[in-house]
Parts: structure tokens; C-alpha cells; sequence
């Protein structure tokens, strides 16, 4: 079961040798690995070349982060599929489990497993995204979107079916991307700790988190006409503001 690995960059190079190292060394047997990069003006491509000859990657202004991990969704050529920031990483023998997984489920066509975070102050939300049965029902994830993006692993099936990211959207295009794989099949849940989300001052999630629950709440309009289920959708996401906005 080969996989196929995106890592969309740009000007990250504090923290994407971390990224990098996290995918090479899985020692995953049958990988290939895509770093695309927006044309950095830091250290990131000194550190890139160190591992060119495991990777395949390229350096020139592109049309960002969406555009970046399309281009990787089109060059994969593995049976399950992933893309992680450069400024998150995967956890030792990841991969391994979610391949078993695959192996032992051959209907599963994407699954998602747990994710830790840099940030303490966000752990205790982390571990009520664990609680939320969005493998079990469809209207949990339309409810809320609990799904740790590093953390979900598709078939290459499913990508084909689904198509690319909409871009359209900056901020919640993986929450759109998993409303439209609902429409295949819930995801599966294995509940290893697969990745760590890492929260920094540059980060999208710091920066834009108001921006990315409003494109949320665009999207769900997008996928539900029911009432009950979009008021929920945003109430949660204005609880969620509020206790961000009381952390930061």
C-alpha cells in the first residue's frame, strides 16, 4: 500500500525540517513525498535541499496554500493520500497504523486518527474533538467540525471521486473537502495519536481562526438546508470564539 504525502510551504523554515522529518522518518516502505514550496525567502529551501534526494519538491511562487496541495492531489500516484502543513508533523509509526487499518477495512475510504498540540492551553478542547462522533453519524460533522486535518488519511479512490479543494475558500477548505467525502462514506476512527497540530503566532489557526469559523458557517449553508442543524453550527462556533478569545 504505497502512500503519498503533500507538505504545502511557504517561508516556514523554523519549523518544516521538523515536518519533513516526521514523514522520512516513518520508514514507511513505499512513499512518495511532495514538498511544494511558494517560493520562500527564508531558510526554508536550504533546508528542503538537504532532503532532496528522498522528496520531490519545487520552489517558485504559486497561487498559495490551496493551490499547492491541489498540484500534490494531482501528481500522487499512491493508494492513500494525505497532506500536512509544514508546520505540523506526524508522530512516530503513523502511517503503520493507518495502513493496517486500510488493510484489515478494505471498504474504509478515508479515516481519521487523534492529533496532539503544541499549545497547553488547547489541550482540554483536543480531547473533547476526540468525544465527537463524527465517525458514527453525518450530522455530527455537520454540526461541528472536529476532524484534525494532519490526522485524515484518504484513498486515492475517494480523491478521485471528490476532485481537488475548492479554492474558493482560504481558510476552511478541509472542512469543505470532508463535507464533500461525506457524501461517499462516513470516515473511519482509529484512536491513535497520529500527528501534533503546531500552534505558533503565524499560524492560520492563530491568526484567522475568526475568518475560518465564518467560511465554516458559508459552508455548512452549503450542505444543509436544515435549520436546526446550521443554528447549532453556530452557536458552537461562537462558543468556540469566545473561549479562543479568552485563551489568547
Amino acid at each position: 500500500m504505497k502512500f503519498s504525502i503533500v507538505t504545502p510551504s511557504f517561508n516556514q523554515g523554523q519549523y518544516i525540517e521538523q515536518t519533513i522529518k516526521s514523514v522520512l522518518d516513518q520508514n514507511y516502505p513505499d512513499l512518495e513525498y511532495f514538498v511544494l514550496d511558494g517560493g520562500s525567502t527564508d531558510n526554508t529551501v536550504d533546508i528542503i535541499k538537504k532532503y532532496g534526494r528522498f522528496i520531490k519538491w519545487r520552489s517558485r511562487r504559486d497561487k498559495g496554500q490551496v493551490a499547492a496541495i491541489n498540484e500534490g492531489l494531482n501528481k500522487s500516484t499512491g493508494d492513500i493520500i494525505a497532506y500536512v502543513n509544514s508546520d505540523d508533523y506526524y508522530l512516530p509509526g503513523s502511517f503503520q497504523a493507518v495502513a493496517d487499518y486500510f488493510a484489515a477495512h478494505p471498504d474504509t475510504l478515508w479515516l481519521y486518527g487523534d492529533c496532539a498540540v503544541t499549545d497547553p492551553k488547547l489541550k482540554w478542547t483536543f480531547f473533547l474533538k476526540k468525544l465527537w462522533p463524527v465517525h458514527k453519524y453525518q450530522f455530527a460533522l455537520k454540526i461541528f467540525n472536529t476532524i484534525n486535518q494532519p490526522a485524515v488519511f484518504l484513498r486515492k479512490s475517494l480523491v478521485k471521486k471528490v476532485g481537488l479543494l475548492n479554492p474558493a475558500y482560504h481558510y476552511a477548505f478541509d472542512y469543505d473537502y470532508w463535507l464533500r467525502c461525506l457524501q461517499h462514506s462516513l470516515p473511519a476512527k482509529i484512536p491513535n495519536n497520529l500527528t501534533v497540530f503546531r500552534v505558533h503566532p503565524s499560524s492560520l489557526g492563530s491568526t484567522s481562526f475568526h475568518r475560518q469559523f465564518s467560511e465554516d458557517l458559508e459552508i455548512i449553508q452549503n450542505y444543509s438546508r436544515n435549520p436546526l442543524i446550521i443554528l447549532v453550527h453556530l452557536i458552537g462556533s461562537l462558543t468556540v470564539k469566545l473561549v479562543y478569545n479568552l485563551l489568547k
